[in-house]
This record gives C-alpha cells, sequence and structure tokens, in this order.
C-alpha cells in the first residue's frame, strides 16, 4: 500500500516536473516571439520611415537624370520622396552633410574642381579616381555614364573641310582670329589647353544659350566653345551642319596603335580618354550619393543606369523637358524602353 502510495508520488512528481518544462518551453516561445515580434517590428518601423531623397542642379538634363535615378531606385523597392532637392554641387553636398539628400547627379570635372581646386588630372579615369579621394568622408559615387559635358571646339563642317581639320591638334590650321563664341565666360583653363594645341582665336563673344553659339558658329564666321551635352541639346537638324574638333588619345600612338580615322558628323561625339595635355578636364556624369544611406542593391541598381545612358538619350530628354514635358514622366519612359 505504502508502495502503490509511493508510486502515485513519484507519478505525480513525474507529472509535475514534465508540467513544468512545458510552462517554461512556452514561455520561453512566447518570451522569444515577443522579442522577435519586437525586432521585426522594429526593423518595420525603421524601413517605413526611410525615405531617400534626391536632388540636382536647375538644369534641364540634371533634373531629367535625377528623376532617371529616382525612378531607377523606386524599381528596387526602395522609397523615394516626391520632391527634389536644387542646388549646385557645394549646396548639395552640404545637405548631404546634414542627410537631407542622399544622391544627385553631377559632373566629374567640376566637382573635382570644387573639392580639389589644385588638382592638374583631366583625363576621365584620372578624373573619377582624384574625386573618389577627395570626396568628403561617408560619400560616394557610383560607375560614371559616358554622357559628357567636356568642352569642346566647334566649327562649321564647310569651314573645317576647307582647312583640313578634324582634330582639335589641327585646330592651327583655322584662320586666325575668328571670333570664338561661348556662354557666359570662358573658363580660362580651357582656353589654355586651346591656345596650347595651336588655337589661334579672335575675341571672344558671349551668348545667352548654346543655340546662340550653335547658330554662330554655323555661319562658318565663328568658332564655339561648348560642352558636346549642351551642343547635343542645342543642334537643330536642319541648321547648317557643324562638327566637334575630337580630341586626340596620344597614348595610342604611344602603344604603337593606328587612331581611328574621326568621322564628320552634326552631332558632337564624347571624348573617351584625354591625356593631360591634350583637352580640357574630363567632365563625365556621375551619381553622388550618401554612402549609409543605400543599400548595396541600390547602389548595383544605379550602376545599371551607367550601362545604358548615352549623351544622346539625355540631351534628347532635355530638349523635351525645355519644351515643357515633366522630367519624371520622361524618366519614367527612358527607365521603361531600358528595362529599368
Amino acid at each position: 500500500m505504502l508502495l502503490a502510495q509511493g508510486h502515485r508520488y513519484t507519478v505525480r512528481a513525474v507529472r509535475n516536473r514534465v508540467w513544468a518544462t512545458a510552462v517554461i518551453i512556452a514561455v520561453a516561445m512566447v518570451v522569444t516571439g515577443v522579442l522577435a515580434g519586437c525586432s521585426d517590428s522594429s526593423r518595420g518601423s525603421a524601413s517605413s520611415s526611410r525615405l531617400l531623397h534626391l536632388g540636382s542642379a536647375d538644369d534641364s538634363a540634371l533634373r531629367v537624370m535625377a528623376e532617371i535615378y529616382a525612378g531607377a531606385l523606386r524599381d528596387v523597392g526602395a522609397p523615394v520622396a516626391d520632391d527634389m532637392a536644387r542646388g549646385d554641387d557645394t549646396a548639395l553636398l552640404d545637405e548631404m552633410d546634414r542627410a537631407r539628400v542622399d544622391l544627385f547627379p553631377a559632373f566629374s570635372g567640376e566637382l573635382l574642381t570644387s573639392l580639389a581646386p589644385k588638382s592638374t588630372v583631366t583625363s576621365s579615369d584620372e578624373v573619377y579616381d582624384e574625386l573618389n579621394r577627395s570626396l568628403p568622408q561617408g560619400v560616394s559615387v557610383g560607375d560614371a555614364t559616358p554622357v559628357s559635358a567636356t568642352p569642346q571646339v566647334f566649327v562649321a563642317t564647310s569651314l573645317a573641310q576647307s582647312s583640313n581639320v578634324t582634330d582639335l591638334s589641327e585646330c592651327g590650321r583655322l584662320p586666325e582670329g575668328l571670333p570664338v563664341v561661348v556662354v557666359g565666360r570662358p573658363q580660362p583653363a580651357d582656353m589654355a589647353v586651346f591656345a596650347a594645341q595651336g588655337c589661334r582665336f579672335g575675341a571672344v563673344e558671349s551668348v545667352g544659350s548654346a543655340r546662340e553659339v550653335i547658330a554662330r558658329v554655323g555661319t562658318a564666321q565663328a568658332v564655339g566653345v561648348v560642352t558636346a551635352l549642351d551642343a547635343a541639346v542645342a543642334i537643330d537638324p536642319a541648321a547648317p551642319q557643324i562638327q566637334a574638333l575630337r580630341v586626340p588619345v596620344p597614348t595610342q600612338q604611344d602603344a604603337g596603335q593606328t587612331p581611328a580615322t574621326p568621322t564628320t558628323t552634326s552631332t558632337p561625339s564624347a571624348p573617351s580618354s584625354q591625356s593631360p595635355q591634350s583637352g580640357p578636364r574630363a567632365q563625365n556624369l556621375v551619381p553622388v550619393y550618401r554612402t549609409a544611406a543605400l543599400t548595396r542593391s541600390e547602389v548595383k541598381q544605379i550602376n545599371r543606369v551607367a550601362g545604358e545612358i548615352t549623351t544622346a538619350d539625355l540631351a534628347e530628354l532635355a530638349r523635351r523637358a525645355d519644351a515643357g514635358t515633366k522630367p519624371r514622366d520622361l524618366a519614367a519612359g527612358w527607365l521603361g524602353e531600358h528595362g529599368l
């Protein structure tokens, strides 16, 4: 009897222990679930509060480009604000320092000049590398696009043919003293490079737009200095044909290669890689972003844009923006065409 009673006590004790263990496991599972829920909640809260802010200069091409980057980011699920900050590179970098701007498009040479005024590099690769080293802490640049805003010398095709001129190195064959037409003020460094290549320009004529430069160049009574992108935006297919004097690439000859024969076109072509003495500082469009703001997949997405956009693409989009189409609509159309 006592054994049976003891047996009952033993069974009861075992049951009690099993029940206690089950309670402990259940409590642990509840606590784990609560902690996981809190963790997920905090991640969700952080994600929901995260909003990327983009900016650009007040320029048609750059406004469209900012919308292209914004649309590309939205396509991979990034939360992007609808509003766009406006300002020059310095102002946008200041806003980036305050975490009020997360990405903006800029031209590599201009940005490098503002960050490192004493820098002397000019080729695309050198400018990109030095820009990377000169950026403030916490700021990065994505892949450079082939979109070029490098200043170039433009002449009427008829003048180029009569003077047997195709490259900038042959600039000295042009008639001496031709007026040089620019938008605003000419950049002394650029003019010095042109002079070093033998250009014998006359008086400087300042006009208000690239379209006015192109019109004057088309008369064959003046040369023009304007960026490849601005020229592409301004050129009217019905206007007299003009062409850019191509920048020579001496490194090909140094390597024992034959330089490619330049072609004559009515639209500018961006020089690929310039030697330090051959032309002005390269100006390739790059995305500048706050390093901590973008995920790895988002950086990869904006870099995909560099493989698709061209100077001609952006010039056409900028022309349509000038005509009144909204930059965001233009960007959406371009992204759709290119699978972005």
